[in-house]
């Protein structure tokens, strides 16, 4: 048996999928209280809001298991869903629905540090009175601790994605390189060589949250300082942030012309489409490459050789918890209690694992066969995954909603040499005070 605790993602399969049992409606069609057509009478009725469409394979996993919670509960508890696909725009509305005293009973979000005002709402149910040592033990070291806040566990861990490096061999192997390399002086070395045969070694971006870039940073900045020193916060104005930035400045010269400016879309098409040699993601960019799996590896994280951090170790996404509203009725508040221990059971983690490429924090146990046949990269990316000795949040995650608005301009001044490095860092932590 193989024990992972598995972390992100969207789907190993592109084809559509409709909601089961139209348990699902978007914001489209109808309004955030709207509730389905196949609402149970008599039943607790729970309106659940979030981010994964059904044309997902992670929304499709977690349509089936919505339906099958509302099959065991019928006439009991019913789960009504709204999707809003743009996570972006779904976080914002999220919290201004908690603004409003329109908080969705169930609804998840990006964790940050540096922004807990969902948590200081005081509109949030408290789980503390349920989380006994049976259902603590379903998740990772250290989880619950993180999304204790002050003394409240408004929230349950669930989604925690690593973000991996994934690389083309076949280009790899044109360009005359055997494996991936084990250090980053070795990684420019492999650019140099992918960019002779006319292939661009990274795919990157600048605009919005600049996913692929902060991974690359994130990676560099803990090769740099540890992870150890990146996990405690504080400042982003250090020494070895400023080394990272500089590496990440070199590294910017190997990606494509459209780099400045873009999006995730256009980046992780450049990889799709073989335009790029390396991009790192989480497990939801397998469901785009049915075309070229065969062709991708999934490698472990280089490092300077120093021994500052450990070979394989991983930047992952931020936590992205259940959260729900708080409620008067406690007959309501066990009946969302009920729900949040079937979602992250043992058997709803394996589902969604297997089904839906979602990575979460609760643990999940995997035979050797169910790894085997768990599909090509996505057996790649759970082996990778789960050997990781240490791991760090990626550094845009925790900036500050000032810090992310200008990310993506200081990212654009640094890659044309507007601004240097030591500028880059010092004006990105001063946003973030």
């Amino acid at each position: 048996m193989v024990g992972l605790l598995t972390a992100c993602s969207s789907g190993t399969k592109e084809e559509k999928n409709t909601p089961a049992e139209n348990t699902e409606t978007t914001e489209d069609a109808v309004s955030d209280s709207a509730t389905s057509d196949t609402s149970s009478e008599g039943a607790i009725e729970i309106n659940m809001y979030h981010s994964w469409s059904t044309d997902s394979t992670r929304g499709a996993a977690l349509d089936s298991l919505i339906t099958k919670f509302n099959k065991e509960n019928e006439g009991k508890i019913h789960i009504n869903v709204t999707v809003n696909p743009d996570f972006p725009a779904y976080q914002e509305k999220v919290k201004a629905m908690i603004a409003t005293d329109t908080t969705p009973d169930i609804f998840h979000y990006n964790f940050n540090p540096n922004d807990l005002s969902r948590q200081n709402s005081g509109k949030l149910m408290d789980f503390s009175s349920y989380m006994d040592d049976e259902w603590a033990s379903r998740f990772g070291e250290g989880d619950i601790e993180t999304l204790t806040i002050n003394g409240e566990l408004t929230s349950i861990p669930f989604e925690k994605a690593g973000a991996l490096i994934y690389y083309n061999k076949e280009l790899f192997e044109k360009a005359g390189i055997t494996e991936f390399p084990a250090t980053w002086d070795g990684v420019l070395e492999a650019c140099e060589k992918l960019k002779v045969i006319g292939v661009a070694p990274f795919s990157l971006y600048t605009a919005d949250d600049a996913w692929y870039t902060c991974n690359l940073l994130s990676y560099i900045a803990a090769s740099y300082a540890g992870t150890e020193t990146l996990n405690t916060g504080g400042s982003i104005d250090t020494p070895e942030m400023v080394k990272a930035a500089k590496f990440l400045r070199k590294l910017l010269d190997y990606t494509t012309g459209d780099a400045i400016g873009a999006n995730y879309s256009v980046a992780m098409n450049n990889f799709a489409s073989e335009k790029t040699a390396m991009v790192i993601d989480g497990p939801w960019l397998i469901g785009s490459l049915g075309e070229i799996e065969n062709k991708i590896g999934i490698a472990s994280a280089p490092t300077f050789g120093d021994g500052i951090v450990k070979p394989g170790f991983t930047v992952t996404d931020a936590q992205t918890p259940w959260a729900a509203a708080k409620q008067d009725d406690p007959a309501k508040e066990e009946a969302i209690v009920k729900f949040m221990k079937f979602i992250t059971s043992d058997e709803s983690t394996k589902q969604l694992t297997l089904e839906g490429s979602v990575f979460l924090s609760a643990k999940l146990t995997l035979s050797e066969e169910e790894l085997k046949n768990s599909g090509v990269l996505l057996s790649q990316y759970i082996t990778v995954n789960s050997a990781s000795a240490e791991s760090i949040v990626n550094v845009q995650r925790n900036l500050t909603t000032a810090a992310n608005a200008a990310l993506p301009s200081l990212l654009e001044s640094l890659a044309l040499d507007v601004v240097t490095p030591e500028e880059f860092i010092k004006q990105l932590s001063a946003e973030n005070e």
